[in-house]
């Protein structure tokens, strides 16, 4: 993962006063998963993005955004990631599910507007 993520992530899981155990728990993921995120060994899922972003309160722009992405580009991204046949139709659910809950919060409703 590129390092400026990992640092965000870290500043904000710190500047929400959580430490990796307690963000792990809560996610119900391993502390080791949140450690290696936080020091650009592994890179986070769009399911495990999304979830982590809710989780800490930041806007996806803000967790992941070194270079904005337009609403085309991101529907471009969108349709092919949902159109993969080897994605597990449990995890476009949860997907769909999260940006769902992201979107009730009014945090990317400018995207969904923009893209109609």
């Amino acid at each position: 993962m590129n390092t400026d993520i990992s640092l965000r992530l870290k500043v904000y899981r710190v500047y929400k006063n959580v430490t990796q155990e307690k963000m792990a728990e809560d996610l119900n993921i391993s502390r080791s998963k949140v450690s290696s995120w936080e020091t650009s060994r592994r890179d986070m899922s769009i399911t495990d993005a999304i979830i982590v972003a809710n989780y800490l309160g930041v806007s996806m722009d803000n967790l992941f955004n070194p270079v904005c992405l337009n609403s085309e580009e991101f529907c471009k991204i969108a349709k092919r990631y949902f159109e993969n046949s080897h994605i597990k139709l449990e995890e476009k659910n949860e997907v769909l599910k999260r940006l769902f809950e992201y979107r009730t919060r009014g945090e990317i409703d400018e995207l969904f507007n923009e893209s109609k």
